[in-house]
């Protein structure tokens, strides 16, 4: 079984490696699903010894992406491939939530020989195995997936999804509970997200806030949890 944690720190990422992932998916922002991390942020990680994915997102809210944002992430992309990053991770959507398959074949053709993943974008295409073919037959390697919002909700079609010849599926939604569904689903490449908040007491308490509400998260910043990895990589491997 591959072990994937998404990390949006350098610190997180060294736990990954600490606590015996295979991989990790590197992002910034994981509240908001992710968005591509920065130059330093790749650079650090790809110092560590971890296969290291790099997500490719200009922005947060959905995947319909206008000609500017997509100028963005082929540079993105180019960053990621000229300092030796594994793989990117990418979703790309019409307006109509259908596969944006010519902006795909751009991107993969970008990419060349690193490895592609098509993450959770896919959840709102309706005809999943379809979709799934499609994506393989324009050069994607993997697909994230959950297959809707939870293992539960998307057990059958994962089942489905696994056996398609030609691209892996990669599932999230691994948590205590849910290592003897996947188990059941039979899954061999797993993500796994697990954060805890850590208060900077250089704000803390002043009533200045920067985000766009007076949120007291706004004091708070996520990093790995570490035991809860441990636990959970154990369990998978038992």
């Amino acid at each position: 079984m591959i072990r994937e944690i998404c990390v949006d720190s350098y610190l997180s990422a060294k736990t990954a490696v600490e606590v015996g992932a295979e991989q990790v998916e590197l992002v910034s922002m994981t509240s908001v699903g992710g968005v591509t991390p920065s130059y330093g942020l790749i650079k650090k990680v790809l110092e560590l010894p971890i296969r290291t994915m790099v997500m490719i997102r200009p922005r947060a809210a959905g995947f319909c992406y206008s000609e500017e944002d997509k100028a963005v992430m082929l540079e993105d992309v180019a960053m990621a491939k000229e300092m030796g990053a594994q793989g990117i991770v990418f979703g790309a959507l019409k307006e109509d939530r259908s596969l944006d398959e010519e902006w795909i074949r751009k991107i993969v053709k970008e990419a060349g020989s690193m490895e592609i993943v098509f993450h959770r974008a896919f959840e709102v295409i309706e005809d999943k195995i379809a979709a799934a073919k499609t994506l393989r037959d324009l050069g994607v390697h993997r697909i994230l997936t959950k297959g809707g919002n939870s293992l539960e909700e998307g057990k059958e079609i994962l089942k489905q999804l696994i056996q398609i010849p030609g691209i892996q599926i990669i599932s999230g939604g691994i948590r205590p509970h849910t290592i003897d569904l996947v188990k059941e689903i039979g899954l061999n490449y797993v993500h796994i997200s697990s954060n805890k908040n850590i208060l900077d007491p250089s704000t803390s308490g002043t009533g200045i806030y920067y985000g766009t509400t007076n949120s007291p998260e706004d004091e708070y910043y996520p990093v790995a949890d570490r035991e809860y990895l441990k636990g959970i990589l154990q369990a998978l491997s038992d």
